[in-house]
């Protein structure tokens, strides 16, 4: 029987839920654009469901459309509720339209970006009839432009395993089946060519490199006119990114072999991130981590790198040409993982790990970082952005930032029009430090900090703690569409709209 605190309808409610790719495609998208809105949804399916029901329509607008058309045809209530970013969310007319957007600045767009009148999300959020958010940060951003659509903030809720995995206890080993590579080798290291270097050309293909080759292609073209000369000029940028994963002189995989498997004991910090964005910082993340411990020999970084198996040789020439870069012998271990991880391996390596440790400049939530402090894993992070709903001084080594800045990511050659943060190495240095010594000597502190965070994400992530503030969220959006179609119920609106 569906919750007391569900709206009561005239006609059975169904939401349309519109994704990125789908649950089968997930492991082959690993790190692409808006990836990570499909595990959003995944985490909210049991709620939803306790609402109302709910299908998942993902892929072309026809499809969202037409089953639009049948639920109000046979007298029930279609939601359109939608975990995309605003400038990739289709409208459907005639009935309630909710988004479900990720934001990780202190603005957002309110021009025509790209002059693609879909990236002004200012005025797509003034068309939609609810818009629900992950964390107060990004409400806030929505207000800040002068939005007038309500904004929710609900968070993701934390599945309930990670609640109940065990506390860390020092000595314990944990062995992860799956491959990895682990520094230092015990041999000496062959040196790794340089990421996206061609040998014909023998031309470096940075970032900068390609936007100025992308910049020659465009001038090659007519004066831009209209949407299909900008469609093309960002089939050309992809075209360049997809050449960038090809532009190597040997898969560095054939110089660093991995290892079957992964054990885990001492002091264990642990990142999840793609290395390929730039908002997570990850060469501060190394840098910091070899020099604050690099003569803890029982210290380890996990850095669990979020790529497809396609992506995978290019992810791991660009950080290990940056980790031969820096130069430093070191006791400490530094691991990467390529690998897609069942939701069981996620579970024992939060359970094998003492810290969990972000260096972003920008976070729309961090959800790993929710799932370890959940776990009773305290943090090393900074407190801004997405991640300041989840973080204090009681669960986490918080570090020190400050804005700079920073340009918006859909931006093919935008300016400084926002800003994110800048890191202070030296804190995350000293943090660093600090968080081992209080894991090797001082327990009681440690499981004081462990208890905290998981007390801090019952509060904020617990799915008994989402579910009123979603239940809100979702009766309102159908309750204010419906005051905007006074005098027609929402069937009816629906089948006239398409009448005409």
């Amino acid at each position: 029987m569906r919750d007391e605190q569900t709206l009561k309808l005239d006609d059975d409610p169904l939401l349309l839920v519109t994704s990125m790719y789908s649950d089968g495609d997930m492991k082959r998208r690993l790190g692409r654009d808006a990836y990570s809105y499909r595990y959003v949804y995944r985490a909210f399916a049991p709620l939803l469901e306790r609402w109302g029901n709910h299908r998942d329509v993902s892929g072309p607008s026809v499809a969202l459309e037409r089953a639009a058309a049948e639920a109000s045809s046979q007298r029930r209530q279609p939601i359109h509720l939608s975990f995309l970013p605003l400038h990739l969310m289709d409208l459907v007319a005639g009935i309630p339209n909710v988004a479900v957007p990720a934001w990780e600045f202190p603005d957002i767009p309110s021009f025509d970006l790209e002059d693609d009148p879909r990236h002004n999300w200012a005025k797509r959020a003034n068309e939609v009839d609810l818009i629900v958010t992950h964390t107060q940060f990004s409400r806030s951003a929505f207000l800040r432009a002068g939005v007038k659509t309500p904004v929710h903030v609900v968070p993701v809720p934390i599945e309930a395993d990670y609640f109940r995995v065990a506390d860390w206890r020092a000595g314990q080993r944990v062995v992860l089946d799956c491959p990895c590579y682990v520094f230092p080798q015990p041999t000496a290291m062959p040196r790794a060519p340089r990421p996206w270097v061609s040998t014909e050309t023998g031309h470096l293909r940075t970032r900068a490199g390609l936007r100025q080759l992308y910049k020659k292609c465009v001038g090659l073209m007519p004066n831009p006119v209209g949407k299909a000369i900008h469609r093309t000029a960002r089939a050309v940028r992809a075209g360049l990114w997809s050449a960038r994963q090809t532009l190597r002189e040997r898969d560095v995989r054939e110089l660093y072999p991995p290892l079957s498997s992964l054990t885990l004991s001492g002091v264990v910090y642990t990142t999840i991130l793609n290395p390929f964005d730039a908002r997570k910082n990850w060469h501060d993340l190394l840098s910091g981590y070899l020099l604050a411990l690099r003569d803890r020999e029982d210290a380890t970084l996990v850095v669990k790198l979020v790529v497809s198996a396609e992506w995978e040789a290019a992810a791991l020439a660009e950080m290990f040409a940056f980790y031969r870069a820096c130069g430093l012998s070191h006791r400490c271990k530094l691991v990467f993982v390529t690998a897609y991880l069942s939701e069981a391996q996620l579970l024992e390596l939060t359970r094998a790990s003492t810290y969990y440790l972000n260096t972003s400049r920008a976070e729309g939530s961090c959800l790993p970082l929710q799932n370890f402090l959940a776990a009773g894993r305290p943090a090393i992070a900074p407190p801004h952005t997405g991640m300041a709903d989840s973080l204090d001084d009681d669960c986490s080594f918080t570090l020190a930032s400050h804005p700079e800045p920073a340009r918006w990511p859909q931006e093919i050659d935008g300016g400084y029009r926002t800003t994110w943060h800048r890191l202070v190495w030296q804190s995350l240095h000293d943090r660093l430090r600090a968080s081992y010594e209080t894991a090797r000597q001082h327990s009681a502190g440690y499981q004081k900090m462990a208890a905290h965070a998981r007390g801090r994400m019952r509060e904020l992530v617990d799915a008994e703690s989402v579910w009123p503030k979603l239940a809100a969220a979702l009766n309102e959006g159908a309750a204010r569409f419906r005051r905007k179609h006074r005098g027609l119920d929402v069937g009816e609106s629906a089948l006239l709209r398409k009448a005409i």
